[in-house]
């Protein structure tokens, strides 16, 4: 059978039509408990105002730093990879691992004093002193294996506090004067008066780095720009504008120091010959002197030597350069021939090899590839591909400054072998001018000599010097650091989000109760399930008895039984149909309380009714009408296993003088054998002379088949459904079993129908309770009206 389909029912993915949703139940049902809702929008409120009340607000700082890139050569090696395609490495990404690794963070913190945090505490939650604080911790020694500790301090005046002890209650005065000694580590204290007037102060020591990078994010203002955008999110908005600030001043420092390497190394070198040339100027000045003396020389020597010595000394000052040089290429080769790639060194600058320029500017590559290989090295892994492109370049250009090094030593040797050459030629000239006079040119030829490398060396000096005086940093600060906020929390948005979990979690249990509920509110559930017809629906009773039609009775609940009385009237179409048989899925759906009930409706007319106990199993019709149990008297059992007459089962009612009941009697082991004897039909026979309407209570059919033997005796059989307990599962069922005819003239009939659910008692008769003034309705308690 193809379910009915309706457009009110919401279908949800994996859900078949029987299954799906009826929204407008389920609206119905949100404005039955619409207090429910109400209540949960109003503790939502109240719950943002709480957590807004007590959540510490969160600001973000925000900078923005131009990266400098410097510009390689148009044929070099990296120039010419990426315009095959292949990138070596973005030098954007390179510095924004820089900016975001723990040795920068590390210094900021300690710069800002932040490694050591002060703590107000409070009862709900604890409040930073950012510069602040009345107590500061000024140095500390740790004794043990950690690095890291926490003070809970309660201050009791300028000199003394107390320590708050986890483990100790004690109320021991400590003093701030003193070190204090906590688990082999020493901590020296100083209270600072003219700060915050707090009493309550934790001090937590040994902060992590990693607590700021976490909250500091980097990214670029678009895919080729060079400019970088810092924020940092933290509760004090002054700190997280110092920390911004901080940290691109540390890193600009970083990077000027780096730069700065080549020049120091430089300096080192022209700083040991200075100290070398002084040394050999000052004796070559003394010996001077003291030879003057000792020879009574009153005036210069002659003019002739004075020209001779003024031609031999730019030979020497060429030989002395020279040497120099030598010098330090054999010092740049041991550099160079020093250790692996991780023991490199930085070569002195190129302001010594005045001589080649193609030299120079090897060594100076070299040495800035150096650096970024140094500077990357500190925040990538061995297996980062950048890191290897520079290992191999930088193996390149040592191969190359090697054999340019080669080359440039033989020129060096061969011009130091031209100067002594000629330095020899003015020797044996000087060698012709007197003694005393050729003795004062020699010692003023060293003199000179060594003076003019001294002055050379000096301002070579001053050169790099002056050099690494105006290293510009790699970045440029666009925007300094400026704080917004409070981004979190955000009023508008905590109380948007508390009144919609307000809102949807009532609506959430119901929607969910509603999806998993599989029972039986209505007689559209029934219709979307079956094809048998509905031609009852009775209340649930509003007391505990179970006779609830009597002759006068202007109840809705006795009302409902007389339409039902009608409806079966209708639903036989006018023909003789005297057997009833009433029979449900379960034991507790009511079946035995619609027998009784309709019995007595039907004979209300004065129509004479037989209401016959079947249920062989568990029996009930004598313990409803006469409060004695079934196995107590004589019935069916003892008919179709004796002798009995029909007459002897027949028991009358205080009701009315129309109603007979014939109970089931003591409980058979073999009740399905028993009913299947051919003396049941001799029963029904007998019953039909004598009795308007038979009405059989049998035994359910969802556990046993008692009631289809039942069924040739029978003309109409009702099922009893029970709302809120049967099960849509069941209907299917019911459905197979009237497709298959195992009952005659199947019907259903709603029992224990309740106020507030589905479309109202009768679903369109318009019974319900309050209509007839016997009825006596006591309204639930709200609290109880929600489960229902």
């Amino acid at each position: 059978m193809e379910p009915q389909k309706n457009a009110n029912r919401l279908l949800l993915p994996g859900q078949s039509e029987v299954e799906a949703i009826d929204v407008k139940e389920l609206l119905f049902d949100l404005l039955r408990n619409w207090y429910w809702v109400a209540g949960c929008v109003i503790l939502g409120f109240f719950g943002a105002q709480f957590y807004l009340q007590y959540t510490v607000p969160v600001y973000r700082a925000e900078s923005k730093i131009l990266i400098k890139e410097e510009k390689g050569e148009p044929l070099s090696e990296e120039a010419l990879l990426q315009e095959i395609g292949i990138k070596s490495g973005s030098n954007i990404e390179n510095e924004v691992q820089i900016l975001t690794s723990r040795t920068l963070m590390k210094q900021v913190m300690q710069e800002l004093g932040l490694d050591i945090q002060y703590l107000r505490t409070g009862r709900f939650k604890n409040a930073e002193l950012y510069q602040n604080s009345p107590v500061v911790v000024d140095s500390v020694h740790w004794g043990g294996r950690g690095m890291q500790a926490a003070l809970n301090l309660k201050i009791k005046d300028s000199t003394s506090f107390e320590l708050q002890e986890e483990d100790n209650n004690s109320n021991r005065l400590y003093y701030f004067a003193e070190p204090l000694l906590l688990n082999q580590d020493t901590f020296w204290l100083r209270y600072l008066p003219n700060r915050s007037d707090a009493d309550d102060l934790k001090i937590n020591i040994g902060i992590a780095p990693q607590k700021y990078l976490n909250a500091l994010e980097i990214s670029t203002v678009d895919e080729n720009s060079s400019v970088l955008v810092l924020q940092i999110t933290d509760p004090i908005p002054q700190k997280a504008a110092d920390i911004l600030d901080q940290l691109v001043s540390v890193y600009n420092q970083a990077a000027i120091e780096d730069k700065n390497q080549v020049s120091q190394k430089t300096l080192e070198f022209i700083d040991d010959r200075i100290s070398l040339l002084t040394v050999e100027l000052s004796a070559v000045e003394v010996g001077l002197e003291a030879y003057k003396e000792k020879n009574n020389i009153p005036a210069e020597t002659a003019a002739g030597a004075e020209r001779l010595l003024d031609e031999i000394s730019q030979y020497d000052y060429s030989l002395t350069e020279d040497q120099i040089q030598l010098e330090l290429i054999k010092e740049v080769e041991g550099i160079l021939d020093s250790g692996d790639i991780g023991q490199y060194e930085l070569i002195p600058s190129n302001t010594v090899f005045t001589n080649n320029g193609s030299l120079a500017r090897q060594i100076q590559e070299y040495n800035s590839l150096l650096l970024e290989l140094q500077r990357l090295a500190r925040i990538a892994g061995k297996d980062n591909p950048q890191l290897r492109f520079l290992n191999e370049k930088l193996s390149t250009i040592r191969d190359n400054i090697r054999q340019s090094l080669q080359g440039f030593q033989q020129n060096i040797e061969l011009a130091i072998r031209e100067n002594q050459s000629k330095i020899n030629v003015f020797q044996q000239r000087i060698n012709q001018v007197p003694r005393q006079e050729r003795e004062l040119l020699e010692i003023k030829r060293q003199q000179g000599a060594k003076e003019a490398l001294f002055l050379l060396l000096l301002e070579k000096k001053e050169e790099t010097a002056l050099s690494a005086a105006i290293t510009i940093p790699n970045s440029r600060v666009i925007d300094p650091a400026i704080v917004r906020g409070p981004i979190s929390p955000v009023p508008l948005r905590v109380y948007a989000i508390g009144l919609m979990f307000g809102f949807l979690f009532p609506v959430g249990i119901i929607f969910f109760r509603s999806l998993l509920d599989d029972k039986i509110y209505s007689e559209k559930d029934i219709k979307r399930i079956t094809q048998a017809p509905v031609i009852g629906t009775i209340a649930q009773s509003q007391s505990n008895e179970n006779i609830v039609v009597k002759q006068n009775s202007r109840t809705g609940i006795a009302e409902m039984f007389r339409l039902l009385r009608t409806n079966l009237n209708f639903f036989s179409q006018g023909d003789a149909k005297k057997v009833i048989l009433v029979t449900s899925s379960l034991s507790w759906e009511g079946k035995t309380f619609i027998a009784i009930n309709l019995g007595i409706s039907l004979s209300l007319p004065g129509k004479r009714v037989a209401i016959i106990g079947m249920d062989l199993r568990k029996p009930k019709l004598a313990q409803y009408l006469t409060q004695k149990p079934d196995t107590e008297n004589r019935g069916i059992t003892n008919y179709l296993v004796s002798e009995l007459e029909l007459d002897d089962l027949i028991h009358s009612t205080d009701i009315n003088d129309n109603v007979f009941f014939l109970p089931s009697g003591p409980i058979p082991p073999n009740p399905a054998e028993l009913l299947s004897r051919d003396k049941m039909a001799k029963l029904f026979t007998q019953l039909k002379e004598r009795f308007d309407y038979i009405l059989i209570d049998t035994a359910p059919v969802g556990l046993v088949a008692d009631a289809f033997l039942l069924e040739p005796y029978t003309d109409i059989s009702l099922f009893v459904v029970r709302y809120g307990t049967s099960s849509l599962d069941m209907l299917k069922r019911l459905e197979e079993i009237r497709e298959e005819q195992k009952l005659k003239n199947l019907a259903i009939v709603i029992n224990g129908v309740k106020s507030g659910r589905g479309y109202g008692y009768g679903y369109g008769y318009g019974y319900g309770y309050g209509y007839y003034e016997d009825d006596s309705v006591k309204r639930k308690p709200w609290y109880k009206r929600f489960m229902s």
